[in-house]
Order: C-alpha cells, then structure tokens, then sequence
C-alpha cells in the first residue's frame, strides 16, 4: 500500500525550486547531503519523504531555513543575479524589524550616495 504524500507535495516543489535557482544538478545536490540522486528525485516528486537529518543538510546545503522548505508556500521565481537570489532568500527569512532596519540601511547609503561613489571606483 502506497502512503498518501500529496500533503508533503510543497516540500519537494520547494526544494527542487531553490536548487534550481542554486543551479545545482539533483547528483550534486544528492552528494552535498549524502543521499542518492534517485531517492532526492522522489523527495522533489513527492514520491518518498525525506527524514529529518537529511532535510537540515539540504537546509544546509541550500542556504534556507526548514520553514521555507515545509510551509505550504509557493517558492518566489527568482530570475535575478545570483547575488541577488541569495539576498532575496535571506530577506525571505528576515524579521521585519531586520527589513526595516536594512531598508533605513540602503535608504542613507543611497542618500549619501555611497553606491555611486563605490561603482565610479570600479
């Protein structure tokens, strides 16, 4: 008898997402985490569940939080730089007093003109 996972069905989309937008292959993704390529490709299709020391490496390897990966969320199509993407995730994980704090941040850097004069140097 084959066990219903479609509740866990975000999961996989969710990881197969960010590894994508880390472009990682499934084999390298599967290596980081000690697993195999195969079991990774039945977490992502929702076909296996994954136990919990291997999700915290995969939370690991991709630089999320678990909750990013368990909530039933859709994941953000990213199509910026990969510096970009990073921040984006980070930001994804922040307080709002952490945002708030990172939007008084680049508001004065860009009211001293900081970035300008940091891109006329390069």
């Amino acid at each position: 008898m084959k066990k219903d996972l479609g509740y866990l069905k975000h999961i996989g989309a969710n990881i197969r997402a960010v590894r994508k937008s880390r472009n990682l292959t499934i084999e390298k993704l599967a290596e980081c985490v000690e697993i195999s390529p195969s079991f990774l490709g039945t977490v992502e299709r929702s076909e296996s569940m994954l136990g919990l020391e291997s999700l915290i490496r995969i939370c690991y390897v991709l630089e999320v939080s678990s909750d990013s990966l368990i909530l039933d969320r859709p994941m953000p199509e990213i199509t910026a730089s990969p510096k970009l993407q990073t921040l984006f995730i980070l930001l994804s994980n922040a307080s709002n007093e952490e945002i708030e704090f990172l939007i008084e941040y680049v508001n004065l850097c860009h009211d001293k003109q900081i970035f300008k004069k940091n891109q006329e140097k390069q």
